[in-house]
């Protein structure tokens, strides 16, 4: 492959040698800086418009309100979720593993017909790295060729600049990804408090956005596309999900094959027309020994496709892991086949079996499989968000506390009740017996307002007589109400414990 000290180096063809390394990863097993060309053409426009509008939403999430709160946010530190105007507590762990479940099935489905096309348009990483700090470099260092130079140049003034110039600029917007990132955890209120108030009062904070930084700055600055080679898992199980009906970035090889230079058709062509001119051959079997002489395929092996691959690899090879799917190949090669008067496509979103057959199947079994579950654990999943009470609230025996006979002759077990407001608004709340129970709930706490998203704490008594009681494990029912509504029933259990017998 081609690196800093062989920059031209040809293109690997007619061989295997490629199955046996890693194309960023020399003969020394050490790392081959990739050196991509600027992308141009109608795909990489499509991709940038689609990053313009992913980084718009990234930057912007923490900062838009939904009722006074964030559209997005993640906090890890309180257990407190926020997703698009949904609140999230611990108790709504079953509907986060629900959501994480459906996103996976959505990445299988996706994968298993489209191939990886999340990596090459939406990933943050491709994002991030190919729309923003790429550009970036390419603005300061030049294209690829410029880049190779500097790399390979003595350190003088002008590579010290430039150097320097690309890194704190990298720096720079590391540092408001962090600070962005940071947001989606703590909100974008505490996030301003750290970088507002003195450094002494968010000692942790500071610390936070400085590791954050740190990280996201070698990681675009030196890790880049050895994290999708090494560091993801996602380009590690997609050869379990991807199948020969699996539409992805793809050479055409039926069409491309046998590969050769323009140089070397020219001169295979008129070698024959040559012997014609000497009288050896006739013209028709000149013409017919040229078209021999010449079984090359559209692929004029110009290395287009592999230069301007951000990954280092050569798409011609077949599918790889480390393909993202990012279509700079297909721009490329569409551009030369213009140039020298083929059709486009040659590299095209497309199958193996549509290649090698002509068609492919759109749905198989496999398919219909992963679609099935997947609407399945969606459909079981919207409906448990959209029929979710607004008021969470979770009883229990005060433990260690035995039955008592209370003054007024009644039986009474001593309760605790957390009540949690999952609203953006604050929502009054009343506990009483289910009808049909021979007792009353006696309040020790009363309950207050509920703030918004906060939740509220009290004890009781539930208070039967002792006829009412038919065992030492009784079963109770507590009605929550709110608004006047009776919103939950919770059933809980009253012990006895003998305190029955006078």
């Amino acid at each position: 492959m081609y690196t800093a000290a062989d920059p031209l180096a040809k293109v690997e063809k007619d061989s295997e040698e490629f199955r046996d390394h890693i194309g960023t990863i020399n003969a020394q097993g050490k790392r081959a800086w990739v050196y991509a060309k600027k992308p141009k053409g109608r795909f990489f426009q499509w991709r940038s418009l689609v990053s313009y509008v992913l980084l718009a939403l990234m930057f912007a999430g923490p900062y838009v309100r939904i009722h006074g709160q964030p559209l997005l946010l993640l906090n890890i530190l309180e257990r407190k979720f926020i997703l698009f105007g949904f609140v999230f507590w611990p108790q709504d762990f079953y509907l986060v593993v629900l959501g994480l479940l459906t996103m996976i099935l959505t990445i299988v489905l996706f994968t298993s017909v489209f191939g990886r096309i999340w990596c090459g348009w939406t990933c943050p990483q491709t994002v991030f790295m190919e729309m923003l700090f790429r550009k970036i470099e390419y603005a300061i260092e030049g294209d690829f060729q410029a880049q190779k130079q500097l790399a390979l140049s003595p350190w003088n003034a002008n590579k010290i600049i430039r150097k320097l110039l690309k890194f704190i600029v990298f720096y720079g917007f590391s540092f408001a990804i962090a600070n962005t990132f940071l947001a989606y955890i703590i909100g974008s209120d505490e996030l301003w408090k750290i970088i507002t108030e003195p450094v002494a009062q968010h000692i942790a904070g500071f610390i936070a956005i400085n590791i954050f930084t740190i990280v996201f700055f070698l990681v675009f600055a030196r890790f880049r596309e050895q994290v999708c080679h090494f560091a993801c898992p996602y380009g590690r199980f997609q050869s379990a999900l991807v199948d020969n009906d699996t539409i992805s970035v793809t050479y055409d090889f039926k069409r491309g094959e046998k590969r050769g230079t323009l140089g070397t058709r020219k001169k295979a062509g008129f070698s024959i027309v040559a012997a014609a001119a000497a009288g050896g051959v006739t013209q028709a079997e000149a013409s017919a020994g040229q078209a021999a002489a010449n079984p090359y395929g559209d692929c004029i092996d110009c290395g287009a496709c592999v230069v301007v691959c951000p990954a280092g690899i050569d798409i011609r090879n077949g599918i790889q892991l480390e393909c993202i799917q990012c279509t700079a190949c297909i721009d490329a090669c569409n551009k030369m086949m213009d140039s020298v008067g083929k059709p486009r496509g040659l590299i095209r979103y497309t199958s193996f079996n549509s290649i090698t057959n002509g068609f492919r199947s759109l749905m198989k079994w496999r398919t219909a499989g992963y679609m099935t579950l997947w609407f399945g654990v969606l459909s079981v999943f919207a409906g448990l968000l959209l029929t979710r009470e607004p008021i969470e609230t979770v009883l229990l025996r005060q433990p260690g506390m035995l039955a008592q006979r209370l003054p007024d002759g009644l039986i009474g077990n001593l309760y605790n009740a957390k009540i949690f407001n999952k609203t953006f608004d604050s929502q009054q709340a009343e506990l009483r017996l289910a009808s049909g129970i021979q007792g009353e709930l006696r309040l020790i706490d009363s309950l207050a307002t509920i703030g918004a998203q906060n939740f509220a704490e009290a004890r009781f008594f539930v208070a039967l007589k002792p006829e009412a009681i038919t065992g030492q494990n009784f079963p109770v029912e507590i009605e929550v109400i709110s608004n006047g509504k009776v919103i939950a029933r919770k059933k809980t259990v009253f012990i006895s414990g003998g305190a029955t017998t006078p």
